[in-house]
């Protein structure tokens, strides 16, 4: 796999999920965005973001339920990249063309660079303090995968890593 072409899917991601975040900030005025998450299956064929607002959970704290409404993206709000995730996509598509015969290496590869990405966004301030309320992760649908547990647990409290993990 070309690590000039992973290096530019870091750099088109932190481009994209910067002005999605914005945009969505600047459009939830009136809401406390929590949730946000580079979402994508099993085989990774594309990667789009997801974000939930407090006011979208579809149960109260009260409910038993209420962790797995918070954490998995699977169930929350907002859905829309605006076009804006287009550019990552197309080189996701040229990265498995050209490791078409190393899916694993593919895999690995885009998704340690979501991962990355996410992290660096996190560590310049991007989401704001990191704290109990808020929750970013690299998330799989109905999937396994070791990234979603280590990117909680990177991105966010252990608190809120531990709330995660109980849904699992």
């Amino acid at each position: 796999m070309s690590q000039k072409m992973l290096e530019n899917l870091k750099k088109e991601l932190k481009e994209a999920v910067s002005k999605h975040y914005e945009y969505l900030k600047k459009s939830f005025t009136e809401e406390t965005l929590y949730g946000y998450s580079l979402y994508t299956s099993e085989d990774v064929p594309d990667l789009y973001p997801v974000a939930n607002k407090l006011s979208a959970i579809e149960v109260d704290k009260a409910d038993a339920e209420y962790c797995y409404y918070r954490y998995c993206p699977n169930e929350w709000s907002d859905w829309d990249d605006f076009g804006m995730f287009s550019e990552v996509n197309e080189i996701i598509t040229e990265l498995y063309q050209e490791m078409n015969d190393d899916f694993l290496g593919y895999k690995k590869g885009v998704l340690r660079q979501a991962m990355q990405a996410l992290l660096e966004l996190e560590s310049e301030g991007l989401f704001g303090e990191k704290n109990d309320e808020r929750f970013l992760i690299v998330f799989l649908s109905d999937s396994a995968n070791d990234i979603m547990n280590i990117s909680a647990k990177e991105l966010n409290t252990s608190n809120v890593y531990e709330e995660f993990t109980s849904i699992l």
